[in-house]
């Protein structure tokens, strides 16, 4: 985006569109959509996972919101806005941080959207719950930033494997953040729908181009069992070298005693 234009390098981060909706309801899409439309880039859980943020927004739950740094692009600008987890979670703070923004809310059919969350995100193989990925630090802070979300999120007492449990929270979300947004400021969309609701929201022309479509999921599921090998690896190799100290004070020890018996 940067070597293309730097339309959207300003001072101070400022979010023009701040995205409300959960993972699994097209939010990538929305993220290539928002970026051709705003010329510039919106922030996603990937950039969280890239840079890494986590600690950032564990920091931001916890009340200490440090949103300019979140949302400074590294290339030296800023982002124009965000979608999908975890700054959804924040929408109504980022609202206030960026009160000329609009927010998106992406929605989707709730059964399928279960469907999909528990298959990939939620499922065993994705790093928010994998026991693998605490090796490193920064994927213990994933984790904490993913419980945070979810206290934030969810209903209580709801459990991620609780399909209606889960589709009650997705609803009573989608339902909160109508509420509270006031209704010139908010769009409540399926990437179904194409360019021209989006468009007429932002009061944008409609690209010629077809509205993308991307992170299926399959592909979704073929890059966590790859992160996945990664860690299994690491911890793998984390074992051996943990036996071989074992080995080694083991082997130290007995010789010690046996000189010590010879003596």
């Amino acid at each position: 985006m940067a070597s293309e234009s730097t339309a959207w390098v300003t001072a101070k981060p400022t979010l023009k569109v701040i995205g409300a909706g959960w993972g699994r309801t097209g939010t990538n899409s929305a993220k290539l959509a928002l970026e051709k439309l705003l010329n510039g880039p919106c922030y996603h859980m990937f950039e969280c996972a890239k840079r890494p943020d986590f600690q950032k927004w564990i920091d931001a739950y916890n009340g200490k919101p440090d949103f300019d740094a979140i949302f400074r692009h590294p290339d030296g600008g800023s982002y124009v806005a965000t979608v999908d987890y975890p700054a959804c979670g924040m929408y109504k703070e980022l609202m206030e941080a960026y009160p000329d923004a609009k927010v998106l809310l992406t929605v989707r059919d709730p059964e399928q959207w279960y469907d999909s969350v528990i298959d990939t995100i939620w499922s065993w193989r994705c790093g928010e719950q994998n026991w693998s990925v605490r090796i490193f630090a920064n994927g213990r802070r994933f984790q904490r930033q993913a419980r945070l979300f979810h206290e934030r999120t969810m209903l209580p007492k709801v459990k991620r494997t609780d399909r209606e449990g889960s589709i009650r929270s997705f609803k009573a979300w989608v339902e909160r953040v109508k509420s509270s947004v006031p209704p010139e400021r908010l769009l409540v969309f399926d990437v179904k729908e194409g360019w021209e609701p989006l468009c007429k929201f932002l009061d944008l022309p409609v690209p010629e181009e077809p509205f993308p479509k991307v992170n299926d999921r399959e592909s979704l599921k073929k890059d966590m069992n790859k992160v996945l090998v990664f860690c299994y690896t690491a911890n793998f190799l984390a074992l051996l070298l943990g036996l071989a100290c074992a080995v080694g004070c083991a082997y130290g020890l007995f010789s010690l005693l046996k000189m010590l018996i010879d003596q």
